[in-house]
């Protein structure tokens, strides 16, 4: 097994923490430099011992959908959170030490203020959305996608949420949001995923490339 430095393994957690959403490595690479293998996996379950012989969720977790996406498990956010509150371990050096002051400053306030850490640590929902649309028109870029196949890509992001963040990008260049024309070929599922935009129901999405 490659040798994985606890640096790497510790800046993938936060990479993942900070994202918060299930992330391809081409994104995170983009993001933050820094890509999940297999080998940063074993070495964050390795380094981080369960509660319980029992409990084995793997601390990062890997989604098979055509495309891995990588997101943390309930054990990494909650390693994550204590990471916080806790600061820098006894040995930690540069650049490490570093992150952990950063951190922990990040901790304190959200300690101070009693801010939840699922609150603070939010999803960007239009780099999500752009993201979804790229993975599932990764063989036709720029084509039409249905609502009722990008929704289900968006987590358990609430309807409001997402209607908002569509709402707000069709003003984006190359942002289209249309109704389907064939109004027969529409199942109920699609029906229910529509946005309804200037009193019309919009079914479909196409993201143009930025030139």
């Amino acid at each position: 097994m490659t040798n994985v430095s606890t640096t790497r393994w510790q800046a993938s957690m936060f990479a993942l923490m900070v994202v918060a959403r299930p992330i391809t490595n081409r994104e995170l690479r983009e993001l933050a430099g820094l890509e999940i293998t297999a080998d940063v996996r074993r070495c964050a379950d390795s380094k981080i011992l369960r509660s319980s012989p029992s409990e084995d969720e793997p601390i990062i977790k890997v989604s098979e959908r055509g495309i891995h996406t990588y997101s943390l498990s309930a054990r990494g956010l909650a390693w994550c959170e204590s990471a916080l509150l806790d600061g820098p371990p006894d040995d930690a050096k540069f650049p490490s030490g570093v992150l952990y002051a950063v951190l922990e400053r990040v901790g304190q306030h959200l300690a101070r203020s009693g801010t939840k850490f699922k609150e603070f640590f939010q999803p960007d929902l239009e780099t999500w959305i752009y993201a979804a649309y790229a993975d599932l028109t990764s063989r036709r870029p720029g084509s039409w996608v249905k609502l009722s196949s990008l929704r289900p890509r968006l987590g358990t992001t609430s309807r409001d949420m997402v209607d908002a963040a569509l709402d707000r990008m069709i003003e984006l260049p190359g942002f289209h949001l249309k109704s389907e024309l064939n109004q027969s070929a529409l199942t109920d599922a699609d029906r229910e995923a529509s946005l309804r935009i200037g009193g019309e129901d919009r079914h479909l999405l196409k993201i143009e490339a930025s030139v």
